[in-house]
């Protein structure tokens, strides 16, 4: 599989930066000349929707041409590493790298708490309870695009843009369905003023998941969402439309769990964190050498061990000043994917695990690389 590192100039961190230099906001990194130049066209809206997982791979593959978003795609943009939904979709709220904002994977280990944690749901890892008060919150609060230029705008001036979050279920005012997603996202174009609006839906990444990321499912999925689009689009008057996406997604032919290799899980000192696919390994001082000749003969073929000081002079994480928790979020080691497998662990509160059919986090290029597509601004027909 062709394996793509991180590419901090032309990746989706520039979508958010582009997006807060144009309302007058100076960030840590530069945009995308694409997307400068489409903020430079006079609309009254601009919407920025992210469609969690759909992957460059998988759109050109499950989309024909005359779909939407293949008629509307400009080009492919490098997502950030790890390309999880946890550090990509933080990036591209807050034009932050993950080196930055500190969200680098699903779940991590926090001192404060002896716990390994996941950070969307505020819970217990393996034992499923939740961690009160929230670590996330407590520790990695960040400001998002929206709130940034609510607080940066003059309030006396009437012409200032408004801004609108469009969301998924689990978050406050949520909607359920993608029918109501774009119908929300409408509703708030057509209000009087200029509007910048940040939407964020989690298909088809889940069902990719549940599926595999080219199923005949996603397929489907995805020409449901195209239609919604279609329409949204032909309802909007002087709106600039950008959409793109967190990460992509590989299919998945193998899970290893640990626990099923003694001699390497004696070497550690805690079980693995952050992603199945970006795995945090931290390795008792005694064992590093054996550690790392028992990984290799195991797993070399489809993870790329990489030392933590590695992953920092690489760059990985991308640029700028370091969150205080990265240093106890990496291990002393960080395994990429690069095949088509994913490292798991088996605690003993034995909760169910669930079988995964595609993910990500790796450094495959399916996962790797996301669209940028963008409807300009049009005056709708009407008869």
């Amino acid at each position: 599989m062709k394996i793509v590192f991180p590419d901090y100039e032309n990746s989706i961190l520039g979508v958010a930066s582009s997006l807060l230099h144009h309302f007058g906001i100076l960030t840590p990194h530069p945009g995308l000349e694409q997307v400068d130049k489409l903020l430079t066209l006079p609309c009254k809206n601009i919407v920025l929707l992210i469609l969690d997982g759909l992957g460059s791979a998988c759109l050109h593959r499950l989309s024909p041409p005359e779909s939407f978003l293949r008629r509307h795609y400009l080009t492919d943009l490098s997502s950030v590493y790890p390309c999880t939904t946890t550090a990509a979709t933080t990036s591209l709220l807050t034009g932050l790298s993950p080196l930055e904002h500190g969200w680098i994977g699903w779940n991590a280990w926090f001192k404060e708490y002896g716990r390994i944690v996941d950070l969307f749901l505020d819970r217990d890892s393996f034992a499923g309870i939740t961690i009160e008060p929230s670590p996330a919150q407590s520790l990695l609060p960040f400001e998002d695009v929206v709130a940034k230029i609510e607080r940066s705008k003059d309030s006396s001036d009437e012409n200032s843009v408004q801004c609108r979050r469009v969301l998924p279920p689990f978050a406050e005012n949520g909607v359920s369905h993608f029918a109501d997603f774009v119908d929300k996202v409408g509703a708030f174009c057509r209000e009087p003023g200029r509007r910048l609006i940040l939407g964020y839906w989690y298909e088809p990444d889940t069902l990719m998941h549940r599926e595999g990321p080219y199923s005949p499912e996603v397929r489907q999925e995805l020409e449901t969402m195209d239609q919604f689009l279609t329409r949204l689009d032909s309802g909007l008057d002087d709106t600039l439309m950008i959409i793109t996406a967190d990460h992509g997604q590989v299919e998945i032919t193998r899970e290893v769990f640990l626990d099923d290799i003694p001699d390497l899980m004696d070497c550690l000192i805690l079980p693995p964190s952050l992603e199945v696919r970006a795995a945090s390994l931290f390795v008792k001082p005694s064992a590093i050498t054996r550690f790392e000749s028992l990984f290799q003969e195991r797993l070399g073929d489809c993870f790329l061990l990489m030392p933590h000081r590695e992953v920092l002079e690489r760059g990985l994480f991308g640029s700028g000043t370091p969150h205080r928790k990265i240093d106890d979020f990496l291990g002393d080691y960080l395994a990429c994917g690069t095949g088509q497998t994913i490292l798991r662990y088996r605690s003993l509160f034995n909760r169910p695990r669930t079988p995964f059919k595609g993910h990500h986090a790796g450094l495959c290029e399916e996962e790797m690389l996301v669209p940028l597509i963008a409807s300009e601004p049009h005056t709708k027909i009407t008869c």
